[in-house]
């Protein structure tokens, strides 16, 4: 081995700019970076980054262990997105989350992904929060960017945020998007973007609302927004971004605010407590 065990880093990686930015930040502290990708679609820059990168299917997850075992790697953080949806379409894919989520109450994302973490300690391998390596990528409460929204626009942001609680309780998904206090629509398995889309073709200027799970677990599936993000709601006409301060991914911060004041979509900051719990 050509480093310690303890300076390698595990990255298991999905689609999206993350990945990169855990890559950029792990290495700078002088980790070397081994790479487990999920997707055809990984980051370039990642690939510059990383000493190995081991293309594995998702139907194939389980054989990540071993991989990671044979590196020396202790420690992983887990990033990116990784398409549900693949394990409606494909048997393999089904089959594994199968036998991961085994023994838990249900297969929904979280109890699927605390299935994993598990098997991952069971081989040795610490699942680590993703935060760690993500720098200054979680917002405040307030205002980001040069437009705030108008009076009536708060008001779906406090009536999306109800909402989104009730549904990131139920497991569903962590975005909603509303207009005049009314539900366009939830995010499922098709991921944030893919529901902004939908909202557009139904509902014109609506208010998009991500928000953490109850008792979000650090060590994955924390909301993300990004560029991507602004760029479907600007096609959507979607007029205002809330995301739950402290508690949401902003790839790429001053980027995806630059984006969003040009198209002149607001984004905002916003603490769950407000307008009281679900």
């Amino acid at each position: 081995m050509t480093a310690a065990a303890s300076s390698r880093l595990g990255l298991i990686a999905g689609e999206g700019e993350l990945a990169s930015c855990v890559a950029e930040n792990a290495s700078a502290l002088g980790m070397e970076v081994i790479v487990i990708s999920l997707t055809d679609r990984l980051d370039p820059a990642v690939k510059a980054i990383a000493a190995r990168v081991y293309r594995v299917d998702l139907a194939d997850a389980l054989s990540i262990m071993p991989i990671l075992t044979k590196e020396g790697v202790t420690e992983a953080v887990m990033i990116g997105k990784v398409w549900r949806a693949d394990g409606f379409r494909r048997r393999r894919v089904a089959g594994t989350v199968e036998r991961v989520a085994r023994g838990r109450r249900d297969r929904t994302d979280v109890q699927v992904l605390l299935g994993f973490a598990e098997k991952l300690e069971e081989a040795g391998i610490t699942l680590v929060s993703q935060l760690r390596y993500l720098g200054d990528a979680l917002p405040q409460e307030g205002v980001l960017g040069c437009r705030a929204p108008s009076l009536s626009e708060w008001e779906d942001i406090g009536f999306g945020m109800e909402i989104a609680k009730r549904v990131t309780k139920a497991g569903i998904g962590q975005a909603v998007a509303v207009r005049d206090r009314a539900v366009v629509a939830v995010e499922a398995a098709e991921g944030t973007d893919a529901m902004i889309r939908r909202a557009g073709q139904l509902a014109p200027g609506c208010v998009v609302v991500k928000m953490s799970w109850p008792d979000q677990d650090e060590r994955f599936d924390v909301p993300a927004v990004g560029p991507g993000t602004i760029e479907a709601m600007r096609k959507a006409k979607a007029r205002v971004l809330a995301c739950e301060a402290g508690r949401t991914i902003i790839v790429r911060k001053r980027d995806t605010i630059a984006l969003a004041d040009e198209a002149g979509i607001a984004v905002v900051g916003v603490s769950r407590t407000r307008g009281g719990d679900a």
